[in-house]
Protein backbone atom coordinates (compact mmCIF):
# COMPACT_ATOMS: atom_id res chain seq x y z
CA UNK A 1 0.00 0.00 0.00
CA UNK A 2 1.37 3.38 -0.97
CA UNK A 3 0.51 6.50 0.99
CA UNK A 4 0.45 9.52 -1.32
CA UNK A 5 0.08 13.19 -0.41
CA UNK A 6 -3.56 14.28 -0.43
CA UNK A 7 -5.52 17.36 0.60
CA UNK A 8 -8.15 15.52 2.62
CA UNK A 9 -9.69 12.16 3.39
CA UNK A 10 -13.24 11.25 4.27
CA UNK A 11 -13.64 8.54 6.90
CA UNK A 12 -16.91 6.59 7.03
CA UNK A 13 -17.23 4.82 10.37
CA UNK A 14 -19.83 3.32 12.71
CA UNK A 15 -21.20 6.26 14.67
CA UNK A 16 -22.82 3.86 17.16
CA UNK A 17 -19.60 2.06 18.08
CA UNK A 18 -17.82 3.33 21.19
CA UNK A 19 -14.42 2.16 19.98
CA UNK A 20 -14.92 3.80 16.57
CA UNK A 21 -16.06 7.07 18.15
CA UNK A 22 -13.12 7.06 20.57
CA UNK A 23 -10.70 6.54 17.66
CA UNK A 24 -12.37 9.44 15.85
CA UNK A 25 -12.00 11.67 18.93
CA UNK A 26 -8.35 10.66 19.39
CA UNK A 27 -7.50 11.39 15.75
CA UNK A 28 -9.20 14.79 16.01
CA UNK A 29 -6.94 15.73 18.95
CA UNK A 30 -3.79 15.13 16.89
CA UNK A 31 -1.89 17.73 14.86
CA UNK A 32 -3.06 17.50 11.23
CA UNK A 33 -0.94 16.75 8.18
CA UNK A 34 -4.06 17.24 6.03
CA UNK A 35 -7.79 17.55 6.60
CA UNK A 36 -9.83 14.56 7.70
CA UNK A 37 -13.63 14.46 7.73
CA UNK A 38 -15.30 11.81 9.87
CA UNK A 39 -18.80 10.87 8.72
CA UNK A 40 -20.87 8.20 10.46
CA UNK A 41 -22.08 5.85 7.74
CA UNK A 42 -25.54 6.04 9.38
CA UNK A 43 -25.76 9.81 8.76
CA UNK A 44 -28.47 10.84 6.30
CA UNK A 45 -25.94 12.77 4.19
CA UNK A 46 -23.31 9.98 4.03
CA UNK A 47 -24.78 8.31 0.91
CA UNK A 48 -25.27 11.73 -0.72
CA UNK A 49 -21.66 12.65 -0.09
CA UNK A 50 -20.37 9.26 -1.24
CA UNK A 51 -22.86 7.68 -3.69
CA UNK A 52 -22.56 3.89 -3.54
CA UNK A 53 -21.20 3.87 0.01
CA UNK A 54 -23.79 1.28 1.05
CA UNK A 55 -22.50 -1.19 -1.55
CA UNK A 56 -19.11 -1.17 0.23
CA UNK A 57 -20.75 -2.51 3.42
CA UNK A 58 -19.51 0.21 5.80
CA UNK A 59 -21.10 -1.62 8.76
CA UNK A 60 -18.42 -4.27 8.36
CA UNK A 61 -15.34 -2.03 8.36
CA UNK A 62 -14.20 1.57 8.23
CA UNK A 63 -13.88 3.15 4.77
CA UNK A 64 -11.61 6.01 3.68
CA UNK A 65 -11.90 7.97 0.45
CA UNK A 66 -9.11 10.33 -0.60
CA UNK A 67 -9.47 13.60 -2.50
CA UNK A 68 -8.21 11.69 -5.54
CA UNK A 69 -11.13 9.24 -5.22
CA UNK A 70 -9.16 6.24 -4.01
CA UNK A 71 -11.04 4.02 -1.55
CA UNK A 72 -9.45 2.07 1.28
CA UNK A 73 -11.09 -0.31 3.75
CA UNK A 74 -10.27 -1.91 7.07
CA UNK A 75 -6.58 -1.83 8.01
CA UNK A 76 -5.65 0.37 5.07
CA UNK A 77 -8.31 2.87 6.19
CA UNK A 78 -6.90 2.85 9.74
CA UNK A 79 -3.40 3.46 8.35
CA UNK A 80 -4.70 6.42 6.32
CA UNK A 81 -6.20 7.89 9.49
CA UNK A 82 -2.82 7.64 11.21
CA UNK A 83 -1.18 9.16 8.13
CA UNK A 84 -3.44 12.21 8.53
CA UNK A 85 -1.71 12.90 11.86
CA UNK A 86 1.49 14.89 11.45
CA UNK A 87 3.22 13.07 14.34
CA UNK A 88 2.24 9.58 13.16
CA UNK A 89 3.09 9.70 9.45
CA UNK A 90 6.30 7.69 9.91
CA UNK A 91 4.38 5.03 11.84
CA UNK A 92 1.70 4.95 9.15
CA UNK A 93 4.32 4.50 6.39
CA UNK A 94 5.84 1.59 8.32
CA UNK A 95 2.42 -0.03 8.85
CA UNK A 96 1.63 0.41 5.14
CA UNK A 97 4.73 -1.53 4.13
CA UNK A 98 4.74 -5.18 3.07
CA UNK A 99 6.26 -6.35 6.35
CA UNK A 100 3.70 -4.84 8.72
CA UNK A 101 0.52 -4.40 6.67
CA UNK A 102 -0.43 -8.10 7.05
CA UNK A 103 -0.09 -7.70 10.83
CA UNK A 104 -2.25 -4.56 10.75
CA UNK A 105 -4.84 -6.44 8.67
CA UNK A 106 -5.05 -9.25 11.23
CA UNK A 107 -5.25 -6.78 14.13
CA UNK A 108 -8.05 -4.87 12.40
CA UNK A 109 -9.95 -8.07 11.70
CA UNK A 110 -9.87 -9.03 15.36
CA UNK A 111 -10.86 -5.53 16.46
CA UNK A 112 -13.65 -5.27 13.87
CA UNK A 113 -15.05 -8.67 14.80
CA UNK A 114 -15.12 -7.75 18.49
CA UNK A 115 -15.68 -3.99 18.34
CA UNK A 116 -19.11 -4.00 19.95
CA UNK A 117 -17.95 -6.22 22.81
CA UNK A 118 -14.77 -4.14 23.21
CA UNK A 119 -16.85 -0.96 23.30
CA UNK A 120 -19.08 -2.35 26.05
CA UNK A 121 -16.10 -3.55 28.07
CA UNK A 122 -13.82 -0.52 27.78
CA UNK A 123 -16.37 2.22 28.00
CA UNK A 124 -18.64 0.92 30.75
CA UNK A 125 -16.55 -1.11 33.18
CA UNK A 126 -13.68 -0.92 35.69
CA UNK A 127 -10.14 -2.11 34.84
CA UNK A 128 -10.34 -5.51 36.61
CA UNK A 129 -13.58 -6.34 34.81
CA UNK A 130 -12.04 -5.19 31.51
CA UNK A 131 -9.05 -7.50 32.05
CA UNK A 132 -11.29 -10.46 32.89
CA UNK A 133 -13.51 -9.83 29.86
CA UNK A 134 -10.52 -9.64 27.49
CA UNK A 135 -9.25 -12.99 28.71
CA UNK A 136 -12.58 -14.59 27.76
CA UNK A 137 -13.01 -12.90 24.36
CA UNK A 138 -13.33 -15.23 21.37
CA UNK A 139 -10.94 -15.15 18.44
CA UNK A 140 -12.23 -13.56 15.25
CA UNK A 141 -14.34 -15.75 12.94
CA UNK A 142 -12.87 -14.66 9.60
CA UNK A 143 -13.94 -15.70 6.13
CA UNK A 144 -11.70 -14.48 3.34
CA UNK A 145 -11.08 -10.76 3.76
CA UNK A 146 -13.77 -10.16 6.39
CA UNK A 147 -14.58 -11.16 9.92
CA UNK A 148 -18.03 -11.72 11.35
CA UNK A 149 -19.18 -8.76 13.45
CA UNK A 150 -20.69 -9.91 16.74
Amino acid sequence: MKLEPTERIEVYYDGRCGMCCSFHEWINRQARAFQIDFIPYQAAHAEQRFPGLGTLDPAREMIVRTTEGEVFRGAEAWVWCLYSCRNFQTTARRLAGPGLLPVAVQACRVLAANRHAISKVFFRRKDKIVRDELHHMDAADCEGEFCVVK
